[in-house]
Order: C-alpha cells, then structure tokens, then sequence
C-alpha cells in the first residue's frame, strides 16, 4: 500500500456535541470496516511501516484522544465484536483506580466533560486503569501517551526555557506512569490541540518518544517522517463518508490532489 490512513476520534456516546460519533455512526463505521476487509494496525506494524516493511492491502489506523469513560463503554464493545483495535493517547494524569463501570455509566458530552475535568472530577468521565486493563486484555485498545497534563506550555509560560522545561517534565511523567501501570513505554505521543514546534519535537525524542501524532492533514507514506504522523478527523456521518476519505488517504497521489484542491498543504510542518 502506498500510504497509511489514521483515523482520528474522541468521544463515542449518545450526547452529541464537539469531536463526537454517536454509538450507532460508530458501529456502522466499525462494520464496513470489517465486512470490507480494512486492517486495523497498532504501535508495532506502525513502527515496521516507516522503516519500509509492507503492510497488509487496506491497513489503518484507529486512534482515539484523552481517554474518556465512554470509550469503554461504547467504543469498547464493538471493537470487540469486529475484532479490529484502536490507539488510546491518555492523559496520564486524568486516569484514577477505582472499579469497572457497566454499560449505564454517565457519559455526557465534550464540553460537559471538559467542565468536570477543570472543576477536579475528571474520574467521573475519564477512564480508570481498571477498566484500561480490560479493553487491553481485549485487545480492543492499546495505550499510549497524550502527556501527563494535556497543558498547551507555549499558552502558559511565555519564557522558552521554562515552557521547555515544563513540557520535557510532562512527557516525562506520561511516559513512567504509562512504564509502570503497563510495564512497558510507549514510543508513541499525540500532541494535545495538535501543536507543537521543532523544539516539542526535540524535547519529545528526548524522552523517547519517536512517533508523534498530528491533526494536520496529509499522508502517511512509508518514506515519510514518524515525527509527524497526519490524521484523518471522524465525523458523525455515515461509512459511505468514511469510505471516501480512506480511498483517498491510502492513496499519496490522490490524497495530495485533494489536499491541493482544498486549498492545504499537505507537507506542512
């Protein structure tokens, strides 16, 4: 294949709002995936794809952001039953202990949840280790890393040294607490709002991170750079959607004509 697509979500739960896919959209999308013969790929096949190792016809990616509660409950299930994976990208430091939730769990909307998480309730909306545990037991979900705090530094400290050395600090509890719940780093980094510059890509590489997860548009071609990985962002509409948009993004001619045409380039750094 000539390109990897990468498919970016982040909520999947019947209160609609922002970076949202209702259960029913989800699990259409999830079956034409299946019944079309789409390859979900993880970390490693990732990995093996940019160093030139071909991948399967139809591979891609299924990334999920933070690593919100209704990721289990909704998300989980039908990853389950058409056997395909996702990348989870957590927030380290919004991921409590407690118990397993059941399918009736409290899932509301973004900006509902963005609330709670500012007001020190992320564990009612974000996921538990626990429950992380099972869908990796599943299969259904692997873990990596989204920073520890999901704090945009370059809004907060103006001083190039002192965000530097915030973020490098960020990564590197992110990356630990990922070693010690899962016994093992992650080499893979999603960055918060998708920003990020040559000195985060720096600092990143520093703390072993070497696959870094973008929101801009362009594709991923085996002799591309890891270190900035494009994504495709998931809509609530129907598989016929997503079908086009991965017979575009798995082609590096196409996807760069339908980039040109809408104005966006498709190698921006």
């Amino acid at each position: 294949m000539s390109a990897l697509p990468v498919l970016m979500y982040h909520h999947v739960t019947p209160n609609p709002g922002l970076v949202t896919v209702s259960p029913e959209t989800f699990r259409a999308q999830v079956a034409w995936l299946a019944k079309n013969g789409w390859h979900g790929v993880g970390a490693s096949e990732i990995e093996a794809f940019f160093q030139g190792q071909p991948l399967a016809e139809k591979s891609f990616v299924i990334t999920f952001d933070d690593g919100y509660l209704d990721n289990f409950v909704y998300a989980h299930p039908v990853l389950e039953e058409f056997g395909l994976k996702a990348m989870l990208f957590a927030v380290t430091g919004w991921i409590g202990d407690g118990a397993v939730r059941g399918g009736g769990a409290d899932c509301p909307d973004h900006r509902e949840c963005k609330r709670r998480i500012a007001a020190g309730e992320s564990d009612t909306v974000m996921l538990r280790w626990p429950e992380i545990e099972l869908m990796r037991r599943a299969r259904t979900f692997e873990i990596h890393s989204h920073t520890h705090t999901h704090t945009r530094w370059d809004k907060q400290l103006p001083d190039n040294t002192e965000r530097n050395a915030a973020l490098a600090e960020d990564l590197r509890q992110s990356r630990e607490i990922l070693r010690e719940r899962l016994g093992q780093p992650s080499r893979h980094l999603c960055w918060p709002q998708g920003y990020y510059d040559a000195d985060y890509v720096d600092i990143a590489q520093q703390a072993g991170f070497d696959h870094l997860y973008t929101t801009a548009k362009r594709p991923n071609l085996a002799n591309s750079d890891p270190l900035h990985i494009g994504r495709i962002v998931v809509k609530d509409a129907p598989a016929a959607w997503l079908a086009k948009r991965l017979f575009i993004y798995r082609s590096a001619l196409l996807s760069k004509i339908y980039l040109r045409l809408k104005g966006e380039n498709a190698f921006q750094p």
